[in-house]
């Protein structure tokens, strides 16, 4: 069989590959992917260097991706779960990004019949958000701060709501996906250089927030997240980086804060519940899939060099890219 994909020969270039394949053997499933998804701030990290492949255990030159939505193609003898034909979205720690994708059986998961394959490919953001919110493990009632208005922080949000945590403040600096946020539902949506309005909702908050979750990956999102927390409060940190980063330790240490790293692949149970429970919400309606309609593309050459250009430059002109391989 022949792999299409998209390749990385070195750091900063991207472009059409293709390879011949071998059938998969066992506990592998091979998947005719459908759709892949890119997600812009994990692959722009590991785009740029290999620096951040730390998590990948990965160098140049690999196929990048790791979320992809399909049907069985075959399977390994070993593989007890699935069959070919079956809808499934796999989450390999890189090489979704391809017509073709190999991943290790426990790492494969059915897609409801009532949901579209284009929307389960956002499951490892989607799981993304839900880790996180599990983490912070906040009650009904509870309220919760979203920093980082992307589609992790768009999907938190609509989760939170579905949990019932009141009242749901979300920041974004980008007018665009404030709006997102608040279509979203979040409760509250906020400029995070706008330090009135924050002081302000503290005060109205009786000294902050039960949880914040900064989904920015930004030192000023961390550090806005501990203003943030009430006394005895939380702050989880979801996004991976590997830069040195300031933290305002004083006010983490008067207001005596629980702060928690979120790094999925350390807790798989978590993981796989957070993974479940997005497509059961998605089967639900209970979460919308961000919209996306206008950035499916085909997996040409072309089109490869043009999105990875916008990934390198942080370009968000192109929220939500996936590519679409059949």
């Amino acid at each position: 069989m022949l792999r299409k994909s998209v390749y990385w020969p070195s750091a900063g270039v991207a472009e059409y590959h293709e390879e011949e394949i071998s059938e998969p053997t066992g506990k592998t499933v091979l998947i005719a992917t459908q759709y892949s998804l890119i997600s812009q701030s994990s692959e722009n990290s590991w785009f740029v260097n290999d620096k951040a492949h730390v998590v990948l255990g990965t160098t140049f030159p690999f196929i990048p991706g790791y979320s992809s939505a399909g049907v069985v193609e075959a399977v390994g003898e070993d593989v007890t779960k699935f069959k070919p034909g079956d809808r499934v979205i796999g989450a390999p720690v890189y090489g979704a990004h391809s017509n073709y994708t190999y991943v290790e059986e426990d790492a494969v998961y059915p897609v409801p019949d009532d949901v579209q394959l284009d929307d389960a490919v956002f499951y490892n953001l989607g799981m993304t958000a839900l880790f996180t919110l599990d983490k912070a493990d906040l009650r009904l009632g509870q309220s919760v701060a979203i920093i980082g208005a992307g589609v992790v922080g768009q999907i938190a949000i609509q989760a939170a709501k579905a949990n019932g945590l009141h009242p749901i403040v979300a920041f974004d600096i980008q007018e665009q996906r404030r709006q997102a946020a608040k279509k979203a539902g979040a409760d509250i949506v906020l400029d995070p250089n706008d330090s009135a309005a924050i002081e302000t909702l503290i005060g109205k908050l009786n000294g902050g927030i039960d949880a914040a979750l900064d989904v920015s990956g930004s030192n000023p999102g961390m550090n806005l997240a501990i203003h943030l927390a009430r006394p005895l409060g939380k702050v989880v940190f979801c996004t991976a980086n590997n830069n040195p980063q300031t933290l305002n330790y004083g006010e983490f240490f008067i207001k005596n804060l629980t702060i928690l790293g979120d790094f999925v692949n350390t807790e798989m149970d978590r993981q796989r519940k957070a993974i479940k429970n997005f497509l059961w919400l998605l089967s639900t309606k209970k979460i919308i899939a961000p919209a996306h309609s206008d950035t499916i593309y085909a997996p040409t050459d072309e089109n490869i060099k043009m999105l990875y250009g916008k990934v390198l430059k942080h370009d968000n002109t192109i929220n939500n890219p996936i590519f679409k391989w059949r």
